[in-house]
């Protein structure tokens, strides 16, 4: 940790040396040496996608609770990591995290030497009117924005594209004259990084298309011994939904679309998971016609099967209408998104954003996962 922060954190100074062999000594759970990686020699490095050095252990057991900023939070040390953002590292020799959510730009890495524990909820999602997750919205990666209306009397908007990650980003809805946002690729994990928002959507007046959704957050769990998620524990980097059109009188503005579920990485020789685990894809907002249609729900957490569903576009089933918009991504749903057309004049639906990725290192235990958990 940071010099001057172990007072904080309620640990010693970082006075105890890395063993010559590069083990921790964890008791009864010590680590595998493919857990610990001692280069450069006397800096023992934990993780296995983006390591994490330290020039001398840890001591001390941490417990995390409450609201971590990645960006000011004394707690945090900084790492850097190749090909991705800078990280904020909480470490420990055994960390229990109790209730947490983390916001701001860098990704949430929490490494214990031995072991790691979730007894509450440990929230890196991002929801429509709530916070963004720690690490979210990697711009490479936005979903494209909905063509807009060239005017006259066929004025709707096309709906933003839903974010990628695990799957695609579903593309958006067409208006009558404008397409939707382009459907995106699903994404190669190969840095601790979050997800993808979604795509705003197109204009039918000026200024009228609805905001894309923010993407689910990243955060890293690493222990060199065991991770325990427990059954009232739970890891989630689930996307917010797409925004409606922004309603300016007859403005037929599209839809923006889901934001992406974010990235969660469980790297452990033992991990079990009696809790869930879930980085699902927020739903794309509703078109407009003469009004706002409905935005898109938020990707689901607790309840981590249930399939986000798209904001209804303005206008009924009128011929001239706002397209509904797409659900958002669970396991389910195969990690895609889905989308939704405009009617007549009016603005389309945005689509839906895809699940995020469940990294995993290490021998699992649990059921309760979207999407799917990806071994490695």
């Amino acid at each position: 940790m940071l010099s001057g922060c172990h007072s904080l954190l309620g640990i010693d100074d970082f006075q105890t040396a890395a063993p010559s062999d590069g083990s921790v000594d964890a008791g009864p759970d010590a680590p595998t040496d493919a857990f610990v990686i001692d280069t450069p020699p006397g800096s023992p490095c934990f993780g296995t996608l983006s390591p994490v050095c330290f020039a001398t252990l840890p001591t001390g057991d941490v417990t995390v609770s409450g609201t971590i900023n990645t960006d000011t939070d004394s707690r945090c040390e900084i790492r850097t990591q190749a090909g991705g953002p800078d990280l904020c590292a909480i470490a420990a020799t055994n960390l229990t995290v109790a209730a947490v959510v983390a916001t701001g730009s860098r990704p949430l890495v929490l490494v214990a030497t031995g072991n790691l524990v979730v007894q509450g909820a440990l929230n890196v999602s991002s929801a429509r009117n709530g916070p963004i997750g720690a690490g979210a919205n990697v711009a490479a990666c936005t979903g494209t924005t909905g063509g807009s209306s060239g005017g006259g009397a066929l004025a709707g908007g096309g709906g933003g594209a839903g974010g990628a990650m695990g799957g695609v980003g579903a593309a958006g809805g067409s208006a009558a004259q404008a397409p939707g946002g382009v459907m995106g690729a699903a994404v190669a994990i190969s840095a601790i990084r979050g997800g993808c928002a979604g795509g705003r959507g197109g204009n039918g007046d000026p200024n009228s298309g609805g905001a894309g959704g923010n993407a689910g957050g990243a955060i890293a769990l690493v222990a060199a011994a065991r991770i325990t998620i427990e059954n009232n524990g739970a890891v989630y980097a689930s996307g917010a939904g797409g925004s409606a059109n922004n309603s300016q009188g007859a403005d037929d503005g599209g839809g923006g679309g889901g934001g992406s579920g974010g990235l969660i990485v469980l790297d452990a020789p033992m991990i079990q998971v009696s809790g869930t685990v879930t980085a699902n894809g927020g739903g794309g907002g509703g078109g407009g016609h003469l009004g706002s249609g409905s935005p898109g729900n938020d990707g689901s957490t607790s309840n981590y099967a249930q399939i986000a569903t798209g904001g209804a576009g303005q206008g009924g089933g009128s011929s001239a209408r706002g397209g509904n918009g797409g659900a958002g991504a669970t396991a389910a749903t195969a990690g895609s998104g889905s989308g939704g057309g405009g009617g007549g004049d009016g603005g389309a639906g945005g689509g839906g954003g895809a699940v995020g990725v469940i990294w995993v290192k290490g021998t699992l235990t649990g059921t309760r996962f979207s999407p799917a958990a990806q071994q490695h």
